[in-house]
């Protein structure tokens, strides 16, 4: 998505010098597109983030209070980790969704060219 993503904005670059309806038409179609994608993997980070504190608060209370098989804290603990790591990427390519998406917007002013943008 990310390679898509600077592709289209190199693109919209381009659209945007001589705008036409045809070309703002498909730019606010592909704009929406970028936007959604945006808001789904928003949701995912999210959950993700949630299963991440909730294993990692799990494998805290087991391995302090619950003397039982260090069997169960390696899971926990892995499941955690593995969580974390997923979320450290997520949010990552969130940072980058959001960024071009930003981007887009402001070639979008160029797309409607107006005194009112601010």
């Amino acid at each position: 998505m990310d390679k898509k993503l600077k592709a289209y904005i190199d693109e919209a670059e381009e659209l945007a010098k001589k705008p036409t309806k045809d070309k703002r038409e498909y730019h606010l179609t592909m704009l929406q597109h970028f936007q959604h994608e945006r808001q789904i993997h928003l949701y995912v980070t999210l959950a993700f983030a949630f299963y991440m504190i909730l294993f990692f608060l799990a494998f805290l209370y087991c391995a302090i209070f619950v003397n039982g098989s260090p069997i169960l804290n390696y899971c926990l603990g892995f499941i955690a980790l593995a969580l974390t790591v997923t979320e450290v990427l997520y949010v990552r390519h969130y940072y980058l969704l959001e960024n071009g998406c930003q981007k887009l917007e402001e070639i979008s002013r160029k797309f409607f060219p107006t005194d009112d943008w601010k």
